[in-house]
């Protein structure tokens, strides 16, 4: 995969935040704007988080590549087939059920799009970029 990364890491909590250092990183390298590397982290934690609260796999995957100019995608697979979830409205003192609340607004408002593999093992997101990001500097 060029442009990208793919990492499967085991479906614990501390991979979350694993899989944020990844993307930041990720995200340096290809000098994503700021406020959409912010939009990325979000996205990333919480289709992570829903990956490992519902899926039955002891590991999760989750990469981000540049599949097409000015589109950044971003997929994290529980490997368990599964019915689509759907995004939950919960009351104002719920404390959980906000996950997929969250991408559907961070994804809108950035004007992209997510939702799901058809058999439920993978969660999606895509992103538009800036036409213009910044050459990478690479130096021997």
């Amino acid at each position: 995969m060029t442009d990208g990364f793919d990492v499967v890491m085991p479906a614990a909590a501390a991979s979350v935040g694993r899989a944020r250092r990844v993307a930041r990183a990720w995200c340096r390298y290809c000098r994503v704007p700021d406020d959409l590397v912010d939009s990325v982290l979000l996205v990333i934690s919480e289709m992570c988080a829903n990956a490992i609260l519902y899926g039955r796999s002891d590991s999760i995957g989750v990469r981000a590549w540049l599949p097409s100019f000015g589109i950044l995608r971003i997929e994290v697979a529980d490997y368990t087939p599964s019915q689509l979830p759907a995004v939950q409205h919960p009351s104002a003192d719920s404390e959980n059920g906000r996950g997929l609340l969250l991408v559907d607004a961070v994804t809108a408002e950035a004007g992209g799009r997510w939702g799901f593999s058809a058999d439920g093992t993978r969660a999606w997101c895509t992103l538009p970029l800036p036409t213009a990001l910044p050459a990478r500097n690479v130096s021997a």
